[in-house]
């Protein structure tokens, strides 16, 4: 899932820049400033070059952020009347409605917009909309407002709503003195433009390989070879995924895996190590202005694990728990490499996905080559509309016009009982300067009442083509399901009266555990016999290959899990670090040494395209935090299974349809009936199976 630049009333998990200053209202404890309305931001002006959907999405923005400046001024405008608790809760949720209805679709179109004015509009709305929440975050006004309101007679969800407003007012500084607030502002307003650069440096660095011998292309799947045809004699494969896993995984050219494999880890290189310094240097900043010791402990201070150093803990704890397995992964490769090479020593990182395909085929009779026959694009996409349809009880309903920004994407009303959940698109093949891993995006957030939620799938499979059916790796279709899981979580859950409690609106490591654990979907023959079909023949996929699949899948989980963990520790000592003093390439180099098995390629800058810096922060621990609950949360199915309705319904009821209503840990025990543990993880590690 991607963690935008800006989380509505949740100022923690997105910083976000705007042009220019907010207006602050009165401090009753400083000299009151003139009384001022909240100013809109200041907005760029169009060229007569702009395309006519930049203008849209521009005009669409500010309309927006229009009618948000209106509820700001029913919180803070001075008047004999007497103001509801109800109204001013209402003008609360309805001024963040409004600056998310301007945020997300600006965030979006800047990642997948195929048009460079659109996506640089898409940027200059979403800096409009982080400025204005930034600055009401830090405006004494509201926060005297809403900190008066008498909400013990409330039910829980409003109570909730406002115990989480207060507590991000807190998190934005409203407790210090003007000067400090409005610097609070500023860096939240500087890291929201940084944070748009580093990721559009990524999107727009796609890197080629050319080939002249078309031998080296020997071991890859003769519908990759078809799908690159050499043009002037040039065979080019490109650093996208559908290029990329493919030749790291099958081509049996070593210098072509090791030439790709550095390009691909030297994206961003030419300019994001200075962005991530300046990132660094102001979280640090805004971190020590707010009463923390670093930005990793203010990052974790609303979330299910709190501070930097248990965080740390909690990395050591799952490297302990993997290396020895991980140690043994790691033999196992070197001895298929020995086959290769007699006096072959160590294994580098460019051969760990060729030498474990090979593992998998002779050992665990796993071709991958063989499996991905199973899974053309199109039949894969059906079977997991359909199991959804039947586990959570929902229809999809082609959308036959919607409006769209490719002709690529897909759009379906998520409908149950005749009654419209949602929306969904699908924006699912590669393109030029286009988001360029797999994420679920958010385009407007479900409020009872107001508007319905709309989510959208953005990723990077094989698109058929010809004759070409767009045969997808195994790993694809699990990542599809992944992040399905999260559309699944933001439309279900997308039916809330307040939006800080709408979608997947919970603590942001607890965001991934529902789309990891709607990956076993992708693991069961129970499931997979519904749709994975061969391609040529038809045949249903063997029951006793998906057994297979499971077992050789478990070869390599410790490989993964330290690799894991290596991302973790670097996004925590970055984070951690003093920035004057951090050597990015160093510290790299150092933690990959202690956490991993493969040596440090030279010429590669891995952090340099390591997006999950900006949204994920010091965070990225939590992808194995809600891996240890989503382990736990399947435990309930394994006597009756995935498809069990019963299971699933609950499910549906207590974890996604909840949203954020209660603390996440709270949503697990009402699920499971009591709270969660590590003893499903740790039986995860530790088996065969």
């Amino acid at each position: 899932m991607r963690i935008p630049l800006l989380v509505i009333l949740s100022c923690a998990c997105r910083s976000a820049p705007a042009p220019g200053p907010v207006t602050i209202g009165p401090d009753p404890t400083e000299p009151a400033p003139p009384a001022e309305p909240l100013a809109l931001p200041p907005q760029a002006e169009p060229t007569p070059q702009v395309a006519a959907a930049d203008l849209k999405l521009l005009e669409d923005c500010r309309g927006s952020l229009a009618q948000a400046k209106l509820q700001h001024t029913a919180l803070t405008a001075p008047t004999t009347d007497a103001r509801s608790t109800e109204m001013m809760l209402e003008a609360m949720n309805e001024l963040a409605r409004q600056i998310s209805n301007a945020a997300a679709p600006g965030g979006l179109y800047a990642e997948v917009h195929p048009d460079a004015k659109v996506r640089d509009a898409g940027r200059i709305c979403e800096q409009e909309a982080a400025a204005m929440m930034t600055g009401v975050f830090v405006d004494k006004a509201v926060f005297t407002t809403i900190k008066g309101l008498d909400v013990k007679a409330a039910d829980a969800n409003t109570r909730r709503f406002v115990e989480v407003i207060l507590r991000d007012f807190k998190r934005a500084g409203i407790q210090l003195p003007a000067a400090q607030r409005l610097r609070v502002k500023e860096i939240d307003d500087e890291l929201t433009k940084v944070g748009q650069q580093f990721q559009k440096t990524i999107a727009e660095d796609t890197r080629i390989v050319e080939v002249n011998d078309p031998k080296r292309l020997v071991g890859l799947p003769a519908d990759w070879i078809a799908a690159h045809p050499a043009e002037n004699g040039v065979i080019k494969i490109s650093t996208n995924y559908p290029d990329y896993v493919p030749v790291m995984t099958y081509a049996d050219d070593d210098a072509l895996r090791k030439e790709l494999y550095i390009k691909f880890r030297q994206r961003g290189d030419a300019g994001n190590e200075a962005l991530i310094t300046q990132m660094l240097t102001l979280r640090a900043e805004k971190a020590k202005l707010l009463g923390f010791k670093n930005w990793a402990d203010y990052q974790s201070d609303d979330k299910m694990l709190r501070g930097g150093t248990p965080a740390q803990k909690f990395i050591d704890r799952v490297t302990g728990l993997a290396k020895a397995r991980a140690k043994r992964d790691y033999n196992e490769l070197l001895a298929r490499k020995k086959k290769l090479d007699p006096k072959a020593t160590s294994v580098q990182d460019w051969q760990s996905s060729y030498l474990e395909d090979k593992v998998k085929k002779e050992n665990y009779a796993v071709d991958s080559s063989q499996v991905r026959a199973y899974f053309p694009f199109a039949q894969t996409l059906a079977g997991l509309l359909e199991i959804t349809s039947t586990i959570y009880d929902v229809q999809y309903q082609p959308v036959t016009d919607p409006r769209t920004w490719h002709p690529d994407v897909k759009a379906f009303d998520v409908v149950r009982g005749g009654t419209k959940l949602g929306r969904i698109f699908l924006d699912l093949h590669p393109r030029d300067d286009k988001y360029k891993h797999a994420a679920q995006f958010t385009l407007t957030d479900g409020v009872a009442g107001k508007q319905l939620p709309e989510g959208v799938l953005v990723c990077n499979f094989p698109q058929p083509k010809g004759d070409s059916k767009g045969l997808m790796e195994h790993g694809d279709v699990v990542t599809m399901f992944h992040e399905f899981g999260h559309l699944m979580h933001h439309v279900i859950g997308g039916q809330q009266k307040w939006i800080n409690q709408t979608g997947t609106s919970t603590e942001r490591d607890f965001v991934e555990a529902p789309s990891q654990m709607f990956e076993e979907w992708g693991w069961s023959h129970e499931t997979l016999k519904r749709f994975a079909k061969h391609a040529d023949t038809g045949a249903v996929i063997p029951e006793d290959l998906v057994a297979k699949m499971r077992k050789a899948r478990k070869f390599g989980v410790g490989r993964w899990a330290t690799q894991q963990m290596f991302y973790a520790a670097l996004a925590l000592e970055f984070h951690r670090a003093d920035p004057a003093r951090l050597d990015q390439l160093a510290t790299l180099k150092k933690l990959q040494a202690k956490y991993t098995s493969f040596a440090y390629v030279e010429g590669t800058k891995f952090h340099t395209s390591f997006g999950h810096l900006f949204g994920y922060s010091s965070m990225y621990y939590t992808y194995m935090w809600s891996f240890v609950i989503a382990k736990d949360l399947l435990t309930p199915f394994d006597k009756p299974g995935l498809m069990a309705t019963e299971r699933t319904h609950s499910y549906r009821d207590k974890i996604l349809a909840a949203g954020g209503t209660k603390p996440a840990a709270a949503l697990v025990r009402d699920f499971l009936g009591r709270p969660y543990d590590f003893k499903a993880f740790e039986r995860y590690l530790a088996t065969d199976h």
